[in-house]
């Protein structure tokens, strides 16, 4: 299952959370998460996720773990293939 996952941070709290995103995606490849990509934005949403999960239950999981140390808010959208 392909979803995207748009990331939005707390302030101040930017280059925590980008930490945190580069150890979660290392411990998502481990759960059977394949092709994560990150990239940064401007605008209502500070960062993208995009991956492919085996499961619900991995993306729930990586959707959990994003939710921490500076990053607040997730939302996630499941491709329609």
């Amino acid at each position: 299952m392909k979803a995207v996952i748009l990331l939005r941070t707390n302030p101040g709290f930017q280059e925590k959370a980008y930490e945190v995103l580069e150890e979660v995606t290392k411990r998502a490849t481990a759960r059977g998460v394949k092709n994560i990509s990150l990239v940064h934005c401007y605008g209502r949403f500070d960062g993208v996720v995009t991956c492919d999960c085996p499961d619900s239950k991995a993306l729930s999981e990586l959707a959990e773990d994003l939710r921490k140390k500076g990053v607040f808010h997730t939302e996630t959208l499941i491709a329609i293939e």
